[in-house]
């Protein structure tokens, strides 16, 4: 198997892996560690720099979003409705050069993993290219 198809396969493993998952040197993104703090908030430590990542993650939100999205650019933080859900993004300085992603989400005022699984995945996809 090439190394780029075992390293996506790894990476992909990781993302459906529950608990913290170590990934190292995948593209651009690498993800350090990756967490859910509960059911509906997924959080991710990037050895990436902080601005690089806000603007992917803002970029990710706004593509999935259904209307234009709400941003803070001073705490770094969106949100988006995506699937009828309110979806928070925030991206965090972590350490020199490592960035703390956080994704969330609510449907009906109900917290929805599925949604926001789902839009962190497609952070950190965008964000490993």
């Amino acid at each position: 198997m090439p190394l780029r198809q075992t390293a996506l396969l790894a990476f992909v493993l990781a993302l459906f892996t529950p608990g913290c998952v170590a990934l190292l040197g995948l593209g651009a993104g690498v993800v350090i560690s990756q967490d859910m703090l509960d059911n509906s908030t997924f959080v991710a430590q990037l050895k990436d720099e902080v601005n690089l990542t806000w603007a992917v993650a803002k970029s990710s939100l706004s593509q999935q979003a259904s209307q234009p999205i709400d941003v803070d650019e001073d705490l770094r933080a969106a949100t988006g409705i995506v699937d009828d859900a309110k979806v928070t993004i925030s991206v965090e300085a972590y350490d020199m050069n490592r960035t703390r992603l956080i994704v969330s989400a609510k449907k009906f005022g109900v917290a929805n993993g599925k949604i926001a699984e789902m839009v962190f995945n497609r952070i950190l996809k965008q964000l490993a290219e």
